[in-house]
């Protein structure tokens, strides 16, 4: 046996330096596991037309230790691989794995014990899996060393996916438990993306918020990308049709930056802080959905590696958007952008892996991804709690601000309908006042009116008979104008107060002297204060100007001073007094009358004063008094009175005074 090894090894060390492209021999121990890298040689095949019998006499280039799995992204060429195995052990049956799913098609040429044929097999996601030695997620192929035995071994590798070749070889039972330990660590990652998905599938079913429902497509689009790297999608979905895997490597990514894109977008309102963000966001998904379904129609002619690049593009536009809601105050944002950044440390490492830029082992090392997606998953649902709690007490700041709304609407109308049913009931007592004036002036006017008209047809009517004297006629005929004096002045006092209720008196103020104004007033006068022999004495000063509506005060005058006439008695005196304020003109109009008895006081500017008797039983309407009062206020001034029974009465008015730029408000 000892010789045996020695031919074996000097057989062996001249076909090395006979090629000498050839790498050290893997050693297969008891150990029961070799992982060949950085113990390969390579060789490129850029037409792809060599065969197995030109390959052999080709010389291959040797990797070095820092290629320990080769990996040289998306080249479509094909690429062989040598190697040598050495068996110290005993176990003669290998299983020899290439942990790397997506690879289209693998040959595999082992060196025969004896005669000239190699031993050739072929496997890839191309061919069904119940092709492959055995039914595995993963390419695995059984191979054949018998102890203290070397044998040479070629793999041809060509693929429009990455092209990596990581090998490991195993020993029966040394497999089996690794992958029932690798099958209960994906078995507790698939297991915690079921469990979140099922739940946040409730919570949404719950609250109907569709971020929820954007998040639970995000996780299952997230595993389905890892499923399809691992090849759980094609050895549990289609097995049988190997042409789906095509379609899951063209889709799959897109998905995925579609449904994350969805839930960033919903989840941190990046619209709202960010419109250039935002429609980096949307323009990145577009165009990777658009690339992978064009792959779908053209999957030789269109390159994965876009596919990848838009995924680290999507990625970083994620990153920046929950970047600027953090530095805006969204305080949710933070759990978001921790969870991306977990994610985008072991996609960007997987990607470059496929990429060629990084070692094949750390790209086909799925575990950095499964890690980084988990703690995307807890990070998230973080965030979908605080965001959940925010919406909740903003829902329940709104639902206090609705209700305090509502009351505060509820006592404005509780203030509206008491203020309306104030004003109803201010209306109906002024109605009613209204009602009891029309009814009161309706009997004035019908004594004060038809009394004299009565009186001027009898005495017609005694004239046309010719049985009245000529003295008592002139009598007669003395009475009835006087009469009709004061008819006239009622019905004139009546139209102005009638005109002012049911329309309202325009004021139409202009610059007044004062003095002649009471001049004027006193002569309309004349008859009315010699026939009693009263007295006028009146101190106005000199050039003091109102500014008033002439009509409207020349009114007021006039029944004042008849007033002060009807109700002193004979030989009486009036005094008219008139002096300028700072910015108004006060005016005085004293009487040595009867005075107002104070059962009358609390009334002489309403109606409820009417066909009051004078000193002389002159009779009057009191109408006159309410129409001073309305008068003087429309013109922005004031009127009162002060009395002493049997003494007299004064009333007191003041009006604006005339400016050069008068202003009336």
């Amino acid at each position: 046996m000892g010789k045996y090894r020695y031919i074996l090894f000097l057989k062996y060390f001249l076909l090395f330096f006979s090629q000498s492209g050839f790498s050290q021999s893997v050693i297969l121990t008891a150990s029961g596991q070799e992982e060949v890298l950085g113990r390969m040689n390579h060789l490129r095949d850029v037409d792809g037309t060599m065969d197995f019998v030109q390959v052999r006499s080709q010389r291959f280039e040797p990797l070095t230790p820092a290629d320990r799995s080769p990996s040289y992204g998306f080249d479509r060429t094909a690429h062989w691989f040598q190697f040598e195995l050495t068996n110290t052990s005993t176990i003669e049956d290998w299983l020899l794995e290439i942990p790397y799913a997506p690879l289209d098609q693998i040959d595999l040429y082992v060196e025969p014990d004896s005669g000239s044929v190699w031993l050739h097999k072929t496997g890839g996601d191309i061919f069904p899996i119940a092709d492959r030695d055995l039914p595995h997620r993963h390419p695995i192929f059984n191979v054949h060393i018998g102890p203290d035995q070397t044998r040479q071994v070629y793999l041809r590798v060509q693929t429009i996916s990455s092209v990596q070749m990581p090998v490991i070889l195993w020993a029966s039972e040394k497999f089996y438990q690794a992958a029932y330990r690798t099958q209960i660590v994906n078995g507790f990652f698939y297991g915690a993306m079921l469990v979140m998905a099922l739940y946040q599938l409730f919570l949404f079913a719950s609250i109907r918020d569709r971020t929820t429902l954007y998040y639970v497509l995000t996780l299952v689009s997230m595993a389905n990308v890892i499923a399809f790297f691992q090849g759980y999608t094609f050895l549990f979905l289609h097995p049988s049709q190997p042409t789906l895997n095509d379609d899951f490597a063209a889709l799959s990514g897109p998905v995925f930056v579609l449904c994350s894109a969805l839930l960033t977008r919903s989840f941190l309102n990046v619209r709202q802080f960010s419109r250039v963000l935002d429609g980096l966001l949307v323009a990145n998904t577009l165009l990777n959905l658009v690339a992978g379904i064009l792959m779908v129609f053209f999957m030789r002619q269109i390159s994965y590696k876009y596919l990848h690049l838009f995924v680290l593009t999507h990625c970083l536009i994620v990153l920046a958007s929950a970047g600027v809601c953090l530095y805006k105050k969204y305080r949710p944002a933070l759990y978001y952008l921790i969870a991306w950044v977990t994610l985008l440390l072991a996609a960007v490492l997987f990607t470059l892996g496929n990429l060629g830029f990084v070692p094949g082992y750390l790209g086909t090392n799925y575990l950095g991804l499964m890690i980084g997606c988990i703690l995307q998953v807890l990070l998230i649902s973080f965030a979908l709690g605080e965001r959940w709690n925010i919406l909740v007490r903003e829902n329940q700041a709104a639902k206090e601000l609705e209700l305090r709304r509502g009351q505060e609407e509820k006592e404005r109308l509780e203030r509206e309908v008491k203020l309306r049913t104030e004003e109803i009931r201010h209306q109906k007592e002024k109605l009613e006042d209204l009602n009891r004036v029309k009814d009161k002036l309706f009997s004035v006017v019908t004594h004060d009116i038809r009394g004299p008209l009565t009186s001027l047809k009898l005495s017609l009517a005694l004239t046309k008979l010719g049985k009245i004297k000529q003295e008592e006629f002139r009598e007669i005929a003395t009475e009835t104008e006087d009469h009709l004096d004061k008819t006239t002045n009622f019905i004139q006092n009546l139209l102005h107060w009638a005109k002012f209720q049911l329309q309202g008196e325009s004021v139409r103020p202009a610059q007044l002297e004062l003095c002649p104004m009471i001049t004027e007033t006193l002569a309309l006068l004349e008859i009315e204060l010699r026939q009693k022999a009263i007295t006028v004495h009146h101190e106005v000063d000199d050039g003091i100007h109102l500014y008033a509506d002439p009509i409207m005060i020349q009114s007021v005058f006039r029944n004042l001073l008849n007033n002060a006439i009807k109700f002193s008695p004979a030989g009486g005196s009036i005094m008219i007094k008139g002096k300028r304020a700072t910015e108004e003109v006060m005016i005085q109009i004293t009487d040595t009358g009867s005075g107002i008895p104070p059962s009358h006081q609390a009334k002489i500017f309403t109606l409820e004063s009417l066909t009051t008797p004078g000193t002389d039983n002159e009779t009057g309407t009191g109408l006159g008094l309410v129409l001073c009062k309305e008068f003087i206020e429309k013109n922005k001034g004031k009127i009162w009175f002060e009395t002493i029974e049997n003494k007299g009465t004064t009333f007191y008015i003041t009006l604006p005074q005339y400016k050069s730029e008068p202003k009336l408000v």
